[in-house]
This record gives structure tokens, sequence and C-alpha cells, in this order.
């Protein structure tokens, strides 16, 4: 390693800690769909482009600001949209990694 690599969830951090909700979501969101995107028979390249992983912690506050955003009335449209983005792309990412999940068992029962 050189230093030189991308940190994507170094990043998320930073566009969480200033406020940056659209980036934030739209960074999570694309990173959620390119793992998604990966074939099923693939499932080891699966884990490549979801290589950098965001922590928990740091995708909960971004939801908890936007619910924040939403409560008191400042851009709640906006924010509206970038949690129903963010909760969508959770969603079907926890729904992917059951059937993965499941399809691995059934495999190594096998």
């Amino acid at each position: 390693m050189t230093g030189q690599e991308s940190n994507a969830a170094a990043l998320l951090q930073l566009y969480v800690e200033c406020g940056r909700h659209k980036e934030a979501v739209n960074l999570l969101v694309e990173y959620i769909d390119s793992f998604a995107a990966v074939r099923p028979s693939d499932i080891i390249k699966r884990k490549k482009p979801f290589a950098s992983w965001f922590p928990y912690s740091t995708v909960e506050l971004s939801r908890c600001q936007l619910e924040d955003s939403i409560a008191s009335g400042c851009m709640v449209d906006q924010s509206e949209k970038l949690k129903s983005m963010l909760d969508g792309s959770l969603h079907n990412h926890m729904r992917l990694l059951k059937v993965d999940t499941d399809d691995a068992f059934a495999a190594a029962a096998h």
C-alpha cells in the first residue's frame, strides 16, 4: 500500500461529520449498488466492490441526522428523499446478504 488508495469509509465519515447528507447517501448507495450488481455466481468477486466496509455507527448517524432534519422542518423534502434512498438500499443489501448466506449454507450442506 502506498497510501494513495481511496478510503470510502473515511470519506463517508467526513461527509457525515460535515453535514453533507446528499454526498454521504449517494456514496453509500453507489457502493451498495455496485455490490449488488455482481452476479451471484461470482460471490467471491462480490466482496471486492464492497471491500471498503462502512462502520454501522456512521451509517446510523447519517440516518439520525436525516431524521433530525425532517423533524426540525429543515429541507424536509430532500431529507425524506435521501432517507428513503438510504433505507431502500440498505434493505436491498440485507436481503441480498441473506440470499447469499442461505445459498452458502445450502452449498455447504451438500
